[in-house]
């Protein structure tokens, strides 16, 4: 189907389009302030607090904090194990139950 005049000014608009917004975005986004608030915002970049940063204690409290979370998923799995056992075996009394129930019945 031949779209004539139509067709051709949707061209023409989705050209212009095509063309305006890599050079609004190339405007807009040149600004030394729009580039230091993007930055900040979306943290590119993290510096260490000061240039005195003691690194040994920054990498004790990391492996501190590993520590920590690996206690929490270990104390996790050990709740799950024992909710899954209290699961099965309540899932085994009441089928005995039913079969206790059903050959007396």
């Amino acid at each position: 189907m031949v779209l004539g005049r139509k067709g051709l000014q949707i061209e023409a608009w989705k050209f212009g389009v095509y063309l305006a917004v890599p050079i609004v975005a190339s405007v807009v986004y040149n600004d030394p302030d729009v580039q230091r608030v993007s930055a900040d915002y979306f943290q590119f970049m993290k510096y260490p607090a000061s240039p005195n940063t003691n690194l040994r204690e920054e990498f004790d409290q990391l492996k501190e904090k590993r520590e920590k979370e690996k206690e929490q998923r270990k104390e996790y799995a050990e709740q799950m194990r024992r909710l899954r056992e209290s699961v099965a075996s309540r899932r085994k009394a009441l089928s005995s139950e039913e079969e206790e129930g059903g050959v007396s019945g």
